[in-house]
């Protein structure tokens, strides 16, 4: 994502960016830097919690090896931050809900560069929350076969 200062188009895309970028941290592997400011910012604290969630018909929950499910998450200590800064940094993250997440992701002593990333993300945790709840009620049931049918023949006529 562009950084500093941004042309018109920089700034479109970084917009557009800025509002999907969670996602990544929702669905895909997620290596953790951890050093000793990871646990005070806003951006790895939100990303640190959305890498341990998955989306279920409960909305996003915590994403527990003890489900079959690996993690997705995989954290390496790095300068003067050690195993235990670790294991607090999952033991903090891990089993907070989306509004246990939201309440610490917008105290004042979580630091953000830029105040609006907190007023634009933390809804849209909640959001996500609810988005997924309504996307496993109107999906169809495990194993149901789609009412489309793509026929490769139809298109040798």
């Amino acid at each position: 994502m562009p950084q500093g200062e941004k042309s018109m188009a920089e700034r479109v895309q970084f917009d557009f960016m800025l509002q999907n970028v969670n996602l990544l941290y929702l669905g895909l592997k997620v290596l953790i830097l951890l050093d000793q400011t990871y646990v005070s910012r806003f951006w790895t604290q939100f990303e640190a919690w959305l890498s341990m969630q998955k989306p279920s018909a409960s909305g996003l929950t915590p994403a527990q090896d003890e489900d079959g499910v690996p993690r997705r998450f995989h954290i390496v200590p790095i300068h003067s931050a050690n195993d235990k800064l670790a294991e607090s940094l999952e033991d903090t993250w891990a089993v907070r809900t989306p509004e246990q997440a939201t309440k610490v992701l917008e105290n004042k002593d979580v630091t953000v560069t830029n105040k609006s990333d907190k007023d634009k993300q933390l809804p849209k945790l909640l959001e996500m929350h609810k988005e997924v709840q309504e996307a496993f009620k109107t999906a169809p049931p495990s194993g149901a076969q789609g009412s489309v049918v793509y026929d490769a023949t139809s298109s040798l006529d």
